[in-house]
C-alpha cells in the first residue's frame, strides 16, 4: 500500500513538474502570436525580434518532449539491450564529443580493457550528460576512470567544481531540479534523472559524491565480463 501511495504521489508530483515547465514557454508563444496578430501590425524590426524569440522558445519545448521521451522510455525499460559492451571505445567517444563542447577544458581519460553487460547507446547518453554537466558547473580539468572492482565495473566521472551541498546532494537525481543554479545555465533538470534512469535499466548503479571547493564526483557501477 504504502508503495503504491508513494508511487501515486510521484506521478502526481511528475506531472504538476512537467504542467509547470510547459507552462512557461507555451504561455510566451501564446503572447508573441498575439503581438504578431495586432492591427495595425507592429514595426517590423520587432516583428523580427519576436519571430526569433518564438523559435528559441520552439527549441525548448522540442527539447523538453525529447527529453521526457527518452525518459519515459528508461523508466519502461524499452530499448535498453543486454550485450557486451567494451566501455574503452565508448568513453574515447563521449570525451572527444565533450571536448568539441568546450575545447579549452582539459578532460583526462583512464581506462584499461574492460568490458560490461549493458546497452552501448544508452551507456553513451549517460556519459555526454554526465560530462555536459561537468562541464557547465566546473572550470578545471575532468577525469573519466574506469577499473575492475571486484564483478563491477566502476565509471567516474570527477570535476574540479565548487561542489554541491549536502542538502542540494541529496535531490541531484530528482526530476526538474536543478538547485537554484545560475539561470542563465540551460537544462531542465532533467540529465541526472535520465541517466539514473538509463543506468537502472541496464541493471547499474548511480551515486554522485560532493565537497564543497573541491568539487564532485559521479560514479556507475555496471555488472562486468571477463576479458579473457
Amino acid at each position: 500500500y504504502h508503495q503504491v501511495a508513494r508511487s501515486l504521489e510521484m506521478q502526481r508530483n511528475f506531472v504538476a513538474d512537467v504542467s509547470h515547465e510547459l507552462r512557461t514557454p507555451l504561455t510566451t508563444l501564446r503572447g508573441n502570436l498575439g503581438l504578431l496578430q495586432r492591427d495595425p501590425p507592429i514595426p517590423v524590426d520587432e516583428q523580427a525580434d519576436i519571430l526569433g524569440d518564438m523559435t528559441d522558445e520552439s527549441d525548448r519545448l522540442i527539447r523538453l518532449v525529447n527529453g521526457l521521451l527518452v525518459l519515459a522510455r528508461a523508466d519502461a525499460g524499452k530499448s535498453l539491450i543486454e550485450e557486451t559492451v567494451t566501455i574503452q571505445s565508448v568513453l574515447e567517444e563521449t570525451c572527444s564529443q565533450a571536448h568539441l563542447l568546450d575545447p579549452q577544458r582539459s578532460i583526462t581519460l583512464v581506462a584499461g580493457d574492460l568490458s560490461i553487460k549493458g546497452d552501448r547507446d544508452a551507456l553513451k547518453q549517460v556519459l555526454l550528460i554526465l560530462l555536459d554537466n561537468a562541464l557547465k558547473h566546473s572550470a578545471g580539468s575532468i577525469l573519466v576512470s574506469a577499473e575492475r572492482k571486484g564483478e563491477q565495473i566502476e565509471i567516474r566521472v570527477q570535476d574540479r567544481g565548487e561542489g554541491i551541498s549536502p542538502e542540494k546532494l541529496k535531490h541531484v537525481f530528482d526530476r526538474f531540479y536543478r538547485g537554484g543554479d545560475d539561470v542563465t545555465i540551460p537544462g531542465f533538470g532533467l540529465g541526472l534523472p535520465i541517466a539514473k534512469a538509463l543506468v537502472e535499466g541496464q541493471g547499474g548503479s548511480i551515486k554522485m559524491e560532493s565537497k564543497l571547493g573541491k568539487g564532485s564526483v559521479v560514479s556507475l557501477l555496471f555488472p562486468g565480463v571477463d576479458s579473457g
